[in-house]
């Protein structure tokens, strides 16, 4: 009799347990909020180009190539300033920039960035100004500084235009790094 007993309550048990899980329907699918994707240094996939080149070349020792080598001990060096100065990065798929870093170079800080803008474009003609510093200043040699800005857009260029260094005729610039956050 008792195992008849335990075979009833186990009976009736899974029974109940079967009516419990029966009115367990999933009409709704579940969503999780997921973290955003990781940001993603993506200026070694751009095409580098500047305005003024350093007088021995892109390749030189302190040519253009330097200033995206991800190497903070190399820098770009052009000996003939000017304020309408840029450099350029185009890429093959259209990138979602919110975020880049300057890292001064080794030397005389009046070679230094002072005041720039930087823009997207998707044709390489028509920009839209997404970021502008104004007398920014270096306080070290190799000092990584980074700038972070609202952008709800992707572009396939990225322009840096040097409105103003520290006063030289000379510019430098050990390492520009742009981020992209997949949208």
């Amino acid at each position: 009799m008792n195992v008849l007993k335990l075979t009833r309550r186990a009976l009736a048990m899974l029974c109940l347990a079967l009516v419990f899980c029966s009115g367990c329907k999933k009409e709704k699918q579940r969503t999780y909020a997921l973290l955003p994707p990781d940001p993603e240094d993506v200026t070694a996939q751009g095409a580098l180009s500047v305005n003024i080149e350093n007088t021995g070349g892109p390749s030189a020792t302190e040519g253009s190539i330097r200033v995206t080598d991800g190497l903070l001990d190399t820098k770009f060096l052009i000996f003939t300033y000017k304020p309408t100065f840029f450099i350029q990065l185009k890429f093959k798929q259209a990138q979602h920039i919110t975020s880049y870093t300057l890292t001064s170079a080794n030397d005389a800080p009046e070679r230094d960035p002072k005041s720039w803008t930087l823009s997207g474009s998707n044709d390489g003609a028509a920009w839209t100004d997404l970021d502008t510093q104004t007398n920014q200043t270096f306080a070290s040699r190799g000092l990584t500084k980074n700038y972070a800005f609202d952008n709800t857009k992707t572009y396939t260029y990225y322009k840096l235009s040097i409105t103003a260094n520290g006063g030289s005729a000379l510019f430098q610039l050990a390492e520009w790094r742009v981020t992209n956050v997949p949208l």
